[in-house]
C-alpha cells in the first residue's frame, strides 16, 4: 500500500499554473498481477502490467497536489472502452495510446500516443478544470504503456511519430 507521506508534517508537493503534471487521479484502476488495483493501494515492488514489457516492477510512486489543473474527463464508453469501464480524469497533457483509425489515416501505425486533451470535443470526452487533484506518477526501469481504467496510457512521455504525408 501507499504509504501515508502525505500526512502529518510533510506537505505534498504542488503544482501551479506554469507547470503541466501527469499522472492519475486517486480511484483509477491500474491493470496488475493481482488484478486490477486503484493506483493509491500501490507501492514500489508491485508487479504492472505493461503493454510491450509484460509484468514490470513499480519502482516508485510520485504523488503531486495540482492546482488549477486542466483535465480531460472520458465517460465510461469513450474511445471504445469495454461495458463497465470507470469513467477516467487525466490531466490534459496525459498521453494515451490510441489504437483506431486516427492512428492508421493519419501515422500508417497501430497506435498513437497523444495527450488527453487533443480529444476534448469527442464523444464523451470532455474539458473542464479543476481547483486541486491529487495525481499518482508510476515510475519504472523505463517508459511504459500501462492500463487505467481500461484505457492505455504512458507511465511517461513518449515521442508522438511525425504525421505521415501522402503525395498529392
Amino acid at each position: 500500500m501507499l504509504q501515508d507521506s502525505h500526512s502529518g508534517s510533510v506537505p505534498l508537493p504542488a503544482s501551479g499554473r506554469g507547470n503541466r503534471p501527469l499522472g492519475v487521479a486517486a480511484g483509477t484502476q491500474i491493470r496488475t498481477d493481482r488484478g486490477e488495483v486503484a493506483v493509491e493501494q500501490l507501492a514500489a515492488g508491485d508487479m504492472v502490467l505493461t503493454r510491450n514489457g509484460g509484468l514490470q516492477a513499480l519502482r516508485a510512486i510520485g504523488v503531486t497536489i495540482a492546482r488549477d489543473i486542466e483535465v480531460v474527463r472520458l465517460a465510461p464508453g469513450a474511445l471504445g472502452r469495454p461495458p463497465g469501464a470507470r469513467e477516467l480524469v487525466l490531466p490534459a497533457q496525459q498521453q494515451i495510446i490510441l489504437r483506431d483509425w486516427r492512428a492508421k489515416a493519419l501515422f500508417e501505425r497501430d497506435a498513437l500516443p497523444t495527450p488527453a486533451g487533443a480529444l476534448a470535443g469527442e464523444a464523451q470526452v470532455q474539458r473542464e478544470k479543476l481547483s486541486e487533484l491529487m495525481l499518482f506518477q508510476l515510475h519504472f526501469d523505463s517508459p511504459q504503456v500501462i492500463w487505467a481504467n481500461g484505457l492505455e496510457l504512458a507511465s511517461t512521455r513518449i515521442a508522438a511519430p511525425t504525421p505521415h504525408s501522402r503525395p498529392h
